[in-house]
């Protein structure tokens, strides 16, 4: 029985586009590693997904007590388990450095006072490391790039890649230009955890300097005795020389949203992969914002419990049933007005932000909301609570896409002016327009743009755009030989100029004491 024509021909075509994603055709494992927080899985399952768009198989290892709530939504994209035996690594850190209760309660915890917290991070980082299920499953995966996070709680799993003998690339929230040994100014480049703009007072750029001395010399949050515990076999670098073997550093920050920074040829601003295009409302969303007359809030403080105290729920409450628009509120708690305040345990907020009739965005001012604001033109009222919220409110209230306030001391009538003001005034919707339209054309799909240097480095590697001031020792990058060599020759100068003077002293007052007859 021979095969119609047409058959033969959509055979050849499936085959073609099999044969495609074989091994060596250009299909790579990529496993991706974010750390084990909601936020950070959901934009690295979002680039997960740009990279099998390119035809790459991809991974993403996630935390068992992570892994049951279902956060990789794409089916595609392969989930490694892990860390049963670790538990709740978000509460540990709760525990441990209890954040929340301590902004609730009015304490203030300095970015120096983080023992607790770093001896939290090196203890789970070895408790990863010794899990035997997941290097095991990553030694039998043999990907062909590893992707982990740049970050105070994740560098320290750079030592898994380097064990295991596989490529890997960096991705971070922040741009963290001591690690990537990027030239830069202390005074106008200001360190997240600060929360001082771009435009800093002579004090701050005296704070601003010597922290970065101290973070040069002394990084608190990573460790090099990992590498010699767990890679025994190989040759002993330090973290930040691993940190510097990098192929690229893809870093969810831009020049919009962000102040402008200076960068080097493998570090690439991708700005936030959250954010994408937004997806049709449906069910009970869909009913409530098409009901709304004149337009509706959204008021979410990220994937995280954070605890809100009932006397700042009432007042927010209170606020929220004065406004003339309707509001979506992501709390657990029933609605003061269900026709009026719709309260959900999860929102689709970047569906919500994307709507045409949102008009303001409430929120503690997180990384991945703020870029989705963006995206869509959302002006954005923000209630900063802990780590870089406050360098985020800072921006958007220097960059004039939304304000700021402290969510402890603000009152009801206050709440209702300020939602008020950004939804009724121009300036804030014009501001974030046009900065959206610049972020559209400049960035376009963020999680594209990161997919595809990871792709790019699976091609050619990242050697080629790895600066030689990325390879040379840190005294060798900061001059320190040649200033020390600059002082030893200038202070021997300087002691030949002295000596000389000397000597034409001692003779000339010789003479001048000699007597004339023992002159003649």
């Amino acid at each position: 029985m021979s095969t119609p024509r047409g058959t033969l021909a959509l055979l050849s075509a499936v085959s073609v586009l099999l044969l495609g994603r074989l091994p060596g055709s250009g299909a790579k494992t990529v496993v991706m590693f974010p750390p084990a927080g909601r936020s950070y899985i959901l934009y690295h399952a979002n680039i997960a997904e740009a990279l099998i768009e390119l035809g790459h198989d991809v991974w993403i290892c996630v935390t068992d007590y992570l892994a049951q709530q279902g956060l990789v939504k794409n089916p595609s994209v392969k989930v490694l388990v892990y860390g049963r035996a670790i538990g709740n690594i978000e509460a540990r850190f709760q525990s441990a450095v209890p954040v929340l209760d301590d902004f609730w309660e009015g304490r203030t915890r300095g970015l120096l006072d983080s023992s607790p917290m770093t001896k939290l991070v090196n203890q789970i980082t070895q408790e990863m490391l010794l899990d035997e299920g997941l290097v095991s499953q990553l030694r039998n995966l043999k990907p062909d790039l590893f992707v982990l996070e740049e970050g105070p709680m994740s560098t320290n799993m750079i030592v898994l890649p380097y064990k295991l003998g596989i490529p890997y690339a960096l991705i971070g929230t922040m741009n963290d230009m001591l690690l990537t040994r990027t030239p830069f100014s202390p005074g106008a480049e200001p360190m997240v955890f600060m929360g001082y703009t771009n435009r800093m007072t002579f004090l701050q750029r005296v704070h601003s300097t010597l922290m970065y001395l101290m973070f040069t010399v002394y990084n608190p949050f990573i460790s090099d005795e990992l590498v010699t515990r767990f890679a025994p076999e190989k040759p002993h670098l330090t973290l930040r020389e691993l940190v510097l073997r990098a192929e690229v550093y893809v870093f969810e920050v831009d020049h919009i949203l962000d102040y402008p920074r200076p960068s080097m040829p493998n570090v690439k601003h991708v700005g936030g992969s959250s954010a994408t295009i937004s997806k049709p409302l449906t069910g009970d969303f869909k009913q409530f914002v098409e009901a709304s007359v004149n337009g509706i809030a959204v008021v979410t403080f990220g994937g995280n419990e954070i605890g809100i105290p009932g006397h700042i729920l009432k007042r927010m409450s209170e606020a929220f049933q004065k406004l003339d628009i309707n509001v979506i509120w992501k709390a657990n708690m029933t609605s003061p007005d269900p026709t009026r305040i719709m309260t959900s345990n999860w929102v689709p907020q970047n569906d919500l932000l994307g709507h045409p009739k949102t008009r303001v965005f409430v929120s503690h001012c997180g990384k991945n909301g703020q870029y989705e604001a963006l995206y869509h033109a959302v002006p954005i009222l923000c209630l900063p609570i802990y780590g870089d919220q406050y360098y985020n409110t800072e921006r958007i209230r220097s960059k004039g896409f939304g304000l700021g306030a402290d969510i402890r001391k603000i009152t009801s009538e206050d709440l209702v002016h300020l939602i008020k003001e950004i939804a009724s005034e121009a300036k804030y919707k014009t501001t974030i327009q046009k900065a959206s339209k610049l972020f559209k054309e400049l960035y376009q799909l963020p999680m594209k743009k990161a997919a595809y240097w990871f792709d790019h480095v699976m091609k050619y590697g990242g050697d080629y755009m790895r600066s030689s001031g990325q390879e040379m020792p840190l005294y060798q990058f900061l001059l320190l030989d040649v200033m020390a060599f600059l002082t030893v020759v200038t202070s021997c100068l300087f002691l030949l100029i002295f000596l000389v003077f000397r000597f034409i002293e001692r003779r000339l007052l010789n003479r001048k004491h000699t007597p004339k007859s023992k002159q003649q």
